[in-house]
């Protein structure tokens, strides 16, 4: 009843507050409200949709969420919960605005208290404890957009200055000012393809799109740019694509980070602007396809981009673009890979994308693979910890949430880890790493490489 309330006073009562709200920035914001117990600053409630505002509402606290939740699976307090996030803030939203709110008369004689300065700090550390995995979504007995729900109320957690935590500020600030979240020059961002290429791993730098046209844009994304543990990725995907003859380009150090962190985080004003600079350089590539190897640049590109402006072109996870090349006949996998796999579905490849079909499709096509299914896979998989900023906020959690997934992994006797993406292979690689398990971590396009027989895979492999 007091979410509907809301509802109805809303729009006179928050048009002024809204552009003033929008319009502030959130570093100036944190340095009012940091460690102030007075009064909190209003929640913009017109940034969510009326459909979300019922939500809250809809919201049936069976528990079913709690079952599957993975930072509640480490740390068992109630408002880490999605119900019990979903709680809290009605709460807050109810004290703040209506004919209930703790300034209204009707308010004061039932006892509601103005929400202070603390406890939207406190709520604040519990709603990024939380890793967008989208699982609560698919348990959900009324179906509630959960993920879309927390990024708008990080969202309004930033504007009013209490997000996003202070271990995850230089996540944010790095991706601002440096274009990936990895604080790295953008200078040396297409630095593993000659690197690559001086070791013999590649045959040639793939060429700079945008001074030579191509139908395809290989965006190779930040952690794969960047990282070397995983610059396997990269270099996998460019043997590929090279093997099957198709015209492609990167962007080189023109290449930009995708603005997932941004968007995940809540800074959605400086993840438009780098989605609408992002926009603007791909379509005037005149590109046909988009092909990226990580789950979160797919989702952000291929369903957040649009929201935003139109692309005109086709996006494509690696995966789902090398299956059609096999099926074109482009491809010829020819090599026995005589490996026990398991995989990993990264959540926004899989929940968040709806990918559940081509990596196990791209895995029955490559011959000798022995394919076995951990026991929380596909909807249900459990989530590796490392997306929606977790891993940057709570590194031992995230840490926790990587070994029971390896411990799944484990449980099927498979000898390779396998995923489909750079974060989730990073993120799987500290559980592997913390228990020393005798499994290894491997991306889906090492195992064609190895299939098509005359790439590359990993240095260990290399060196063996």
């Amino acid at each position: 009843m007091a979410i509907k309330e809301t509802l109805q006073t809303t729009q006179t009562t928050q048009a002024g507050e809204s552009a003033e709200t929008s319009s502030a920035a959130a570093p100036e914001a944190a340095e009012i409200t940091a460690g102030d117990n007075d009064t909190a600053q209003k929640i913009n409630i017109e940034k969510f949709s009326p459909r979300q505002l019922m939500e809250l509402d809809a919201c049936t606290r069976c528990g079913e969420c709690s079952n599957w939740c993975p930072a509640y699976d480490q740390d068992k307090r109630e408002p880490l919960t999605p119900r019990g996030r979903a709680a809290r803030f009605k709460d807050l939203v109810t004290r703040q605005h209506g004919v209930f709110n703790a300034d209204s008369l009707l308010g004061r004689l039932l006892g509601k208290k103005p929400v202070s300065a603390q406890e939207m700090q406190d709520f604040a550390k519990d709603l990024y404890a939380c890793s967008t995995c989208m699982q609560c979504h698919f348990v959900c007995p009324v179906l509630i957009d959960t993920v879309e729900l927390w990024e708008r109320i990080r969202e309004c957690i930033v504007d009013g200055g209490y997000g996003p935590l202070e271990t995850q500020k230089d996540l944010v600030l790095k991706t601002k000012n440096y274009d990936n979240p990895w604080g790295q020059p953008r200078s040396s961002r297409a630095r593993w393809g000659k690197m690559a290429k001086k070791k013999k791993r590649i045959k040639e730098v793939p060429k700079d799109i945008s001074k030579q046209k191509a139908e395809v844009l290989y965006y190779v994304g930040c952690t794969a740019s960047y990282d070397n543990n995983v610059e396997e990725v990269g270099i996998n995907t460019t043997n590929i694509l090279d093997h099957a003859g198709i015209d492609f380009g990167i962007l080189g150090n023109k290449e930009k980070c995708c603005g997932s962190v941004l968007l995940r985080m809540g800074d959605r004003a400086s993840f438009e602007r780098i989605c609408s600079e992002n926009i603007e350089q791909f379509n005037a590539l005149g590109i046909k396809t988009l092909v990226t190897s990580c789950a979160g640049c797919l989702k952000t590109i291929r369903e957040d981009y649009a929201k935003v402006g139109e692309l005109r072109f086709d996006v494509k996870h690696t995966l789902e673009y090398i299956v059609d090349l096999i099926k074109e006949g482009k491809l010829k996998l020819i090599n026995n890979v005589n490996l026990k796999v398991t995989y990993h579905d990264p959540c926004h490849l899989g929940r968040h994308a709806g990918c559940f079909d081509a990596p196990r499709e791209l895995l029955s096509l490559i011959p000798g693979v022995e394919f076995i299914e951990m026991e929380r896979n596909r909807e249900n998989s459990r989530c590796c910890g490392a997306g929606g900023g977790l891993k940057s906020g709570y590194p031992d959690m995230q840490n926790q949430i990587s070994q029971r997934r390896v411990a799944d992994a484990l449980a099927t006797g498979a000898t390779e880890l396998v995923s489909a993406c750079p974060f989730c292979y990073q993120g799987l690689q500290v559980g592997i790493q913390a228990m020393n398990a005798p499994i290894k971590m491997r991306d889906i396009t090492e195992l064609v490489c190895m299939a098509l027989g005359d790439a590359p895979t990993t240095e260990e492999d290399l060196k063996e």
